[in-house]
């Protein structure tokens, strides 16, 4: 077996700086390396704490239909933690990301809503359900 150190996502962004500053300044990922000088423009990104979920399709449908209302057909989607869904909601749509449907309690006990970015990403923001309302 050869164990992993380090995961890294790579992403190719139409719209460059729309999407460094939902992900830098929007949901405050710190920069860990700036590749401008390099030829082209890139930024990597560090995730405080990460998870990676791996899914069969059937079960994408599933979160699609709990999260969106219907399948995305989308491969790939990002996930992120937020302490306040309605704030950060906000702050992903004034950085240009599109709303795909409104905020939905799941079966797992979290807040989610679903979000396409403009270069067509899909961005799933989730919150932890408040105890009194579970």
């Amino acid at each position: 077996m050869t164990t992993a150190r380090e995961l890294r996502f790579a992403f190719t962004f139409d719209d460059y700086e729309g999407a460094v500053r939902l992900f830098r300044d929007v949901l405050g990922l710190e920069t860990v390396m700036d590749l401008e000088r390099q030829g082209g423009r890139g930024v990597i990104l560090a995730i405080p704490s990460a998870t990676l979920e791996v899914f069969d399709a059937r079960h994408t449908e599933v979160v699609d239909e709990i999260e969106a209302g219907r399948a995305q057909g989308q491969r790939v989607r990002i996930a992120v933690r937020v302490d306040d869904l309605g704030q950060a909601g906000v702050a992903v749509a004034e950085a240009g990301a599109k709303a795909v449907a409104d905020a939905v309690v799941t079966p797992w006990g979290d807040r989610n809503q679903r979000f396409a970015i403009p270069d067509g990403l899909q961005l799933t923001l989730f919150a932890a359900e408040e105890p009194s309302n579970r």
